[in-house]
């Protein structure tokens, strides 16, 4: 009798220890990929590559819309400093105008192609352009000498879009993709 009652609590303590390991497994999580919610459904993955997909395409649209608004007053306020200038009426000035109205029109641009299409690559070629122009622009903003506060805090908030627009679409380096770090 003795024995019974030494055995019968531990057979107990023992089923109870089995079956709760179960319990005490599922409450460390798991990472394992047959674990995973999606895998039962056949679709393992999809659902958060495009959720991903659709933020980073939302991102870049949102990007490009800013980016074309700051160009147009970038055009504006550079063209104002540059009537106020030494620059004035000048052959200088009718370039550095030209280049800003060029990167303009190529954010422009952007904002059309990515408002367009569901894929990116369509975007691709106007994005490579921008940025073109995007670093031409700072070659000239780092040249020249009169450059007053509102211009430069336009070019500023213009680089770190471009550099928004640079890394989603993946081109690597800096100088918004094409070589120069900063």
């Amino acid at each position: 009798m003795a024995i019974r009652r030494r055995i019968i609590p531990t057979v107990i303590l023992a089923a109870f220890i089995v079956l709760s390991l179960p319990a005490m497994a599922a409450a460390q999580g798991s990472t394992q990929w047959w674990q995973d919610r999606d895998y039962g459904r056949g679709d393992y993955g999809r659902d958060r590559r495009d959720d991903y997909e659709r933020f980073r395409r939302e991102r870049l649209r949102t990007s490009a819309r800013r980016l074309s608004d700051l160009s147009r007053q970038f055009e504006r306020d550079l063209d104002r400093m540059l009537d106020r200038s030494r620059a004035d009426g000048t052959f200088r000035e009718d370039r550095i105008n030209d280049q800003a109205r060029s990167f303009r029109y190529a954010a422009d641009e952007l904002r059309s192609r990515l408002n367009d299409s569901r894929n990116l690559y369509g975007a691709t070629g106007a994005a490579r352009n921008l940025l073109q122009q995007g670093a031409r622009i700072d070659r000239i903003m780092s040249r020249v000498r009169f450059v007053d506060s509102r211009v430069t805090s336009d070019w500023a908030q213009i680089r770190q879009e471009l550099r928004v627009i640079s890394e989603g679409f993946g081109f690597r380096g800096g100088d918004f993709g094409y070589g120069r770090s900063w």
